[in-house]
Order: structure tokens, then C-alpha cells, then sequence
């Protein structure tokens, strides 16, 4: 049995060991608040964005029938309402500003870069990289004013830059940086402020030649696509806005000769249309069941697995491709519309 001594001497290690976990709960409990700000102050600048967001999203699906006709999927990256034709806008001319090689290419990889640009058709980049003209700020300028209502959007050469919201410092940008693009595709007031930190060099583009090019683009691209489709036995004599229907999910994919599209046995939810080029459709290699040609399809029933595999044989092509969750209402009104003769042609086991 101990003495007095020792009871008093356990006594004080367990209150030391008591005092330690106290403290380290105390630090963990801190920590704990200081995350939970951190959650909350995150959550209220995703609502901001959210309310940037939302309403034009409400907008673009309450067009009327006739712009969700006209518009390709890939407009929709805009809120700015469809006032042309494609008739007015093949006659607009947009300004051309020369540029270096190396300039060009930091404007492109700039666009690539940015979660809100990124998915442009690589035609729309193009044209947004030709359209945008040089802009020049000295250090310690205001680029652009949280509030203010914007018509530009910048891609940065040389220079720094600060962001800041709210009096507060969100980060520092330089070169081959896209900024100010919120208020060009949402049409919403600027929902930060950009100042140099040194002199800076700018590309910029306008509201009204950005809009222009996306609605150009996108008219035009869903144009050739009606005449694409319409020119395939398959789909002649469809109702029109079918054929929109078809036209508003397609997306261009190129392969290079020999090169496997589909596999055998592999899920798919993707259906295909040949615009140029041929494909082998072999069954067991190197055996062939035959050869499909521009204008023929392959695919269509994705969803039930692949019956075949098709593999490029001969000249690298291009296909016309739709994803059946999106596509298989109006893909199902056109194999109930299409004749004898047009089935036998086209029919596949895919």
C-alpha cells in the first residue's frame, strides 16, 4: 500500500493529464469554430454565385419555341436573349485585331483554362481570340468595380493583378488569366473588384461582339446539322422539329483511321451518324459483317449493350454523335417514321 506521499504524487499526475486533455480539447474546440466559419463563409459566397446563376438559367429555358429552335446547346452558355437570325447575324461584321502567334495561343489556353469558357466550341474560341483588341493599365489602376455593371471580359498578358470582395483580398492573377467573364455570360453586375499591383496588358472583348459570335456560331453550326441529317435516307421526310430535336444533341467527334469507336460487349449511351469517312463493322477479326458509309448510323440501341464492334478501315472520318438519354424520343419518332426501304438500309444490330 502506498504512502501519502505517492497517493498525492498520482493525485497530481492525473490533474496535470485532466489540465492537458482540457487544453487540447479547448484547441480542438477552436479549431472546430474556426472551420465552421470558414464552411459558412464559403456557403455564403456559393449562394452569391448561385444567385448569379439561377435566374439566367430560369431565363434561357423560358425562351420562346422558336429561339430553343434556332439555338444550338452549346448558346446556352449564355443568358443574353437570341434577337437575330442567322440571315442578319452571316451579315455582321465582327473587328479583326492582329496579333502575335505567341499572343494568340495565350488567349486560347486562357479561355481553355477557365471553368465558365472552357466548353466553347473550339470555332467560338477562335473567333473570341481574333475579336479581342489590346488594352494597357498602369499600376495601382482599377480594372474593374465591384457593383458595376460589365460589358467586358479580359485575358491577361503581362502584369499582376488583385481581386477583392468586399474589401477583402480573394487572390492575385497574372499572365494567361481570364477575368470579368461572370458579367458578360450572365449579364449580372460585377461581383468583384481588380486592381493592378503593376503595369498590366489586357486583351478584351465586348458584350456585344462576344454575344454575336456565340449566337453566330451556334445558329450556324445548327444549320448544318438540319442540312446534314436531312440529307441522310434515314431521316428525310421528318417532321422539322424532329430533325431539331436531333440536331440540338449532336456533337462533332473525329477519329483517326483505325481507330475502335464502339467494342463489343461495352456499355454505351451514345448513338453515331457518319459524315465523312467509312467504318469496318466487323464481327469476329479479321471477319467483316459489312461497311457503313457517310450518312449511315450505327448505335441506336446503346442502352440494351453493344451487339458489334466497329473499328475505322479506311479513310479517318468524322462522325455526328448523340447521347441516347438525351436523343432516343426524337431517335424513336424517326425509326417509327421511316419507310421499309430506309429500315433495310440502315438498320444495324448496334
Amino acid at each position: 500500500m502506498g504512502t501519502l506521499r505517492d497517493l498525492q504524487y498520482a493525485l497530481q499526475e492525473k490533474i496535470e493529464e485532466l489540465r492537458q486533455r482540457d487544453a487540447l480539447i479547448d484547441e480542438l474546440e477552436l479549431e472546430l469554430d474556426q472551420k465552421d466559419e470558414l464552411i459558412q463563409r464559403l456557403q455564403n459566397e456559393l449562394d452569391k454565385y448561385r444567385s448569379i446563376i439561377k435566374p439566367a438559367t430560369q431565363h434561357v429555358h423560358k425562351r420562346s419555341v422558336l429561339q430553343e429552335h434556332q439555338r444550338s446547346k452549346r448558346q446556352a452558355i449564355s443568358a443574353e436573349p437570341a434577337a437575330f437570325d442567322i440571315q442578319e447575324l452571316s451579315h455582321v461584321t465582327l473587328p479583326f485585331y492582329s496579333k502575335s502567334a505567341q499572343s494568340k495561343d495565350l488567349i486560347k489556353g486562357a479561355i481553355l483554362d477557365n471553368d465558365f469558357m472552357k466548353n466553347l466550341e473550339l470555332s467560338q474560341i477562335q473567333e473570341i481570340v481574333d475579336c479581342m483588341y489590346p488594352v494597357e493599365y498602369g499600376k495601382d489602376s482599377c480594372i474593374i468595380k465591384e457593383g458595376d455593371v460589365g460589358s467586358l471580359v479580359y485575358v491577361m498578358e503581362d502584369g499582376k493583378v488583385e481581386v477583392t470582395k468586399e474589401g477583402m483580398k480573394l487572390c492575385t492573377m497574372g499572365p494567361g488569366k481570364v477575368f470579368g467573364e461572370l458579367a458578360i455570360l450572365y449579364n449580372c453586375t460585377r461581383t468583384a473588384t481588380v486592381k493592378t499591383l503593376t503595369n498590366v496588358k489586357l486583351w478584351a472583348i465586348d458584350r456585344q461582339c462576344f454575344q454575336t459570335i456565340m449566337m453566330r456560331t451556334g445558329l450556324i453550326k445548327h444549320s448544318e446539322y438540319m442540312e446534314f441529317l436531312k440529307s441522310v435516307p434515314t431521316f428525310q421526310g421528318l417532321p422539322e422539329e424532329t430533325v431539331s430535336k436531333l440536331a440540338d444533341v449532336l456533337e462533332e467527334t473525329h477519329y483517326e483511321n483505325g481507330e475502335y469507336i464502339i467494342r463489343q460487349g461495352a456499355r454505351g449511351d451514345t448513338f453515331f451518324i457518319i459524315s465523312k469517312g467509312k467504318e469496318d463493322w466487323p464481327s469476329e477479326e479479321p471477319a467483316y459483317l459489312r461497311v457503313l458509309g457517310k450518312g449511315e448510323w450505327f448505335g441506336e440501341k446503346a442502352l440494351q449493350g453493344r451487339s458489334a464492334a466497329v473499328g475505322l478501315g479506311f479513310d479517318s472520318g468524322g462522325l455526328y454523335t448523340g447521347r441516347v438519354p438525351q436523343a432516343q424520343g426524337a431517335v424513336g419518332w424517326a425509326q417509327r417514321s421511316r419507310s421499309p426501304q430506309a429500315q433495310g438500309r440502315s438498320r444495324s444490330p448496334l
